[in-house]
C-alpha cells in the first residue's frame, strides 16, 4: 500500500498538531505545578509562623508559671519569718496531695513517676531532703505537663499544689538546715583563725 502525499502530509499535520496540544498540555501542566508548588510553601510558611507563636506562647505561660513559683517561695518564706506558716501546714498539704493523688497515664506521668511521688509523699516533711525536694518539683512539673497536653485542670492544678508543697518544705525545713550549715561553718572558719594567730 502506497501513501499518497496527501495522505503523508495528513499525517504528518495530525502528528505536529498533536505534538504541539501536548506541548502546550506540558507546559501548562508545568505552570499549574508550579503554582501548585508555590502554595504549598505558602501554607509551610504559615505553619510555621503559627508554630513559632504557639511556642512563644508556651515559653510566655512558662516564664509566668516560673515567676508565680518564685513569688510563692518569697511569700513563703516572708509568711514562715512571721510565724504565720508553720511545720503543720506542710504536714496538711502532705496529706491533702497523697490523698488526691492522680493515678499514672501517659509518657510524662508515669507509673515510674507516680511510685516515686508515693515514696516521697510518705516521707514526713522534715525528712525531705534537698534532692527529694528537687525531685517533688521535677514530678510537679510532668503532672503539669500532663494536664497542659491533655487540657486536664486537675492534673495542672495538682501539679503546682506538688510545687508549692516542695517550696513549703524548702522554706520550711531544707533552707534552716542550710543555714544552720552554713553557720557552722562560719564558727568553724573563725576558730581555725583564732587557732592560727595563737
Amino acid at each position: 500500500m502506497s501513501l499518497t502525499i496527501d495522505t503523508i502530509v495528513n499525517i504528518l499535520a495530525t502528528v505536529a498538531s498533536v505534538s504541539v496540544a501536548v506541548a502546550g498540555l506540558g507546559f501548562w501542566l508545568g505552570k499549574k505545578f508550579t503554582e501548585i508548588d508555590y502554595r504549598f510553601k505558602l501554607v509551610d510558611e504559615r505553619f510555621k509562623a503559627i508554630n513559632e507563636r504557639f511556642s512563644s506562647i508556651e515559653k510566655e505561660i512558662r516564664t509566668l508559671r516560673d515567676a508565680i513559683i518564685q513569688y510563692n517561695e518569697l511569700l513563703l518564706s516572708i509568711l514562715e519569718s512571721r510565724g504565720v506558716v508553720t511545720r503543720s501546714e506542710a504536714a496538711v498539704l502532705r496529706g491533702y496531695l497523697a490523698s488526691l493523688k492522680p493515678s499514672a497515664s501517659s509518657k510524662y506521668y508515669t507509673k515510674e513517676v507516680e511510685k516515686r511521688l508515693d515514696e516521697l509523699l510518705a516521707k514526713e516533711p522534715e525528712q525531705l531532703t534537698l534532692a527529694d525536694v528537687q525531685e517533688l518539683n521535677r514530678i510537679g512539673d510532668l503532672i503539669w505537663l500532663e494536664g497542659y497536653e491533655r487540657d486536664d485542670e486537675f492534673l495542672r492544678e495538682y501539679g503546682m499544689k506538688l510545687k508549692i508543697y516542695a517550696t513549703l518544705v524548702k522554706v520550711l525545713f531544707i533552707y534552716p538546715k542550710i543555714a544552720k550549715l552554713k553557720e557552722g561553718l562560719l564558727g568553724l572558719k573563725e576558730e581555725v583563725k583564732q587557732e592560727k594567730k595563737t
